[in-house]
């Protein structure tokens, strides 16, 4: 998420002639071959933007194009886990793991104005596995080369998850399991030209775990930094209902901040990560990102090698409407 220091927070599928009813895409477990094995990793309480993501990933599974695999925290905030898990309730999958980091940044609360409104099992952050476990545990279990993570927020994890060492789920060592198990790392993050001095939001506030992932990730990283201009929620705020959360987040959050509508950042990296390009962007993969320890950062043309950024194909307007029209798809539940 690039972000505000202010804090938020019957489907029918159609594939090659057969109908998966309501069910395709219920439970965590619940897939098709072709779903993308995804684990999804946030801030969860530094903005919206992040349930919006998670809603569409949830109806992107539902759709049987993604498998969710696991969701993650790397904000140490008490409230962040629990807000996972309350829209992970929602859409009818409150079984999916939650982990959460114990080293990550700890900014100020956001959601918990809502969080006690809606059904979830997670007291707090604390009751939650730990990040890194959860992640060699689900890692390890998965064929090699078929997980794709997405981080919205910071890169907290994906370093602690490099740094790791051999347990009981695997006797690799956290990169040799990257290397073993993930087809893509989607990080939203990487503005090109970069016209904040300071860097990305989601670099800068881990910045030595940014610097430590882009440096030494051992497979694909794609940046998604694209979303300033995509302007998702009013839709979402005026017509969803009152029974899910996430229009309830993004009220909360236009209301706190004199706001009727929110940037994408987040949702777009999450469309990236289950769709591909598709016909929503273009990439550019000549070259590489650089970053520094305080998190700035910048491209640096070059051969192809493991880094690519996304640029829109799509008029950002249409890709909007596609954004919205997935957040306000009922869960298949």
């Amino acid at each position: 998420m690039t972000k505000n220091p202010l804090f938020f927070f019957t489907v029918v599928a159609v594939s090659l002639g057969v109908s998966f009813v309501g069910g395709c895409g219920v439970g965590w477990f619940a897939s098709t071959p072709t779903a993308v094995p995804i684990i999804f990793d946030t801030d969860a309480g530094t903005d919206v933007d992040d349930a919006g993501a998670l809603a569409i990933l949830h109806v992107l599974a539902d759709r049987c194009e993604a498998k969710i695999l696991a969701t993650m925290s790397a904000n140490q905030n008490r409230w962040s886990a629990p807000a996972i898990d309350v829209i992970n309730t929602y859409y009818g999958r409150g079984d999916i793991p939650i982990g959460s980091s114990r080293t990550g940044p700890n900014p100020e609360e956001w959601y918990h104005d809502s969080v006690p409104d809606y059904p979830h099992d997670l007291a707090s952050g604390d009751d939650a596995p730990e990040a890194v476990e959860l992640y060699r545990k689900i890692l390890a279990a998965q064929p090699n080369n078929s997980v794709t993570i997405v981080v919205v927020g910071w890169l907290t994890n994906m370093a602690d998850l490099l740094n790791s060492k051999p347990d009981r789920y695997s006797p690799l060592n956290g990169r040799d399991l990257v290397n073993a198990k993930v087809k893509e790392l989607v990080s939203m993050g990487g503005v090109w030209p970069n016209r904040k001095k300071e860097g990305d939001y989601n670099f800068r506030m881990d910045g030595a775990a940014a610097h430590k992932v882009i440096s030494d990730w051992p497979g694909k990283i794609v940046f998604s930094g694209l979303g300033i201009d995509v302007m998702t929620g009013a839709r979402l705020v005026a017509q969803g209902p009152k029974d899910n959360p996430v229009p309830a987040f993004y009220r909360n959050f236009f209301e706190g901040h004199k706001v009727t509508e929110r940037s994408s950042w987040d949702l777009i990296a999450v469309l990236y990560a289950v769709r591909g390009m598709s016909n929503y962007f273009t990439a550019v993969s000549e070259g590489k990102c650089v970053s520094q320890e305080d998190g700035r950062n910048k491209w640096v043309p070059g051969p192809i090698q493991n880094h690519a950024y996304l640029v829109y194909k799509m008029p950002q307007a249409e890709l909007a409407e596609v954004i919205e029209d997935l957040m306000l798809t009922p869960p298949a539940r």
